[in-house]
């Protein structure tokens, strides 16, 4: 049987920035979760995904997003406000991701989806390693991951979110 809540990172890691989310995943998978959150190496994956996503009540997907955002801004949004679902360039796996979100959209009509993600600094830059940038802001990334999959998503969507300071006091989500 599935865990209610999957985190899902996608991502290329040879592609620098491009991997953020297989890099923040791999990170919780050695630091742990709550029994009820499984963690997902998706990678380049796509349409593979989709067995891994029925039964589920919250999936929580980690990727590098393209936004007019400085790199390092991180942003929480729903597949439709980034227009992941309805054919946005999205990131250079986006075709899979695409048709799976939109599969299971169908599939489990009562799945609660966000997209989390980090505006690259080195998206499509050959390499393993993230920018300094975007490694500065993994400890803040995981933050917000890991409210997502635990507390829920009673908040505005589609904005750039606070520092971890502002986050814990307000509980809102604009500002870089």
């Amino acid at each position: 049987m599935a865990k209610p809540t999957l985190i899902l990172g996608v991502g290329n890691i040879l592609l620098s920035d491009e991997g953020a989310g297989v890099h923040l995943v791999r990170r919780l998978e050695r630091e742990g979760l709550p029994e009820e959150v499984e963690v997902l190496d998706g990678g380049t994956a796509g349409l593979d995904l989709l067995d891994h996503l029925y039964g589920r009540r919250r999936l929580v997907l980690v990727d590098c997003v393209a936004a007019d955002e400085p790199p390092g801004t991180i942003i929480s949004a729903s597949p439709d406000e980034l227009g992941l679902t309805w054919g946005m360039q999205f990131s250079a796996h986006q075709t899979g991701l695409r048709e799976v979100l939109a599969l299971i959209r169908h599939a489990e009509p009562g799945l609660e989806v966000v997209v989390i993600g980090i505006v690259p600094e080195n998206a499509g830059t050959p390499g393993m390693d993230l920018s300094d940038t975007v490694a500065g802001r993994m400890d803040r990334l995981e933050a917000v991951v890991r409210d997502a999959a635990l507390r829920g998503l009673a908040r505005p969507r589609g904005q750039a979110l606070p520092d971890v300071d502002e986050w814990s006091q307000s509980g809102g989500e604009s500002g870089p």
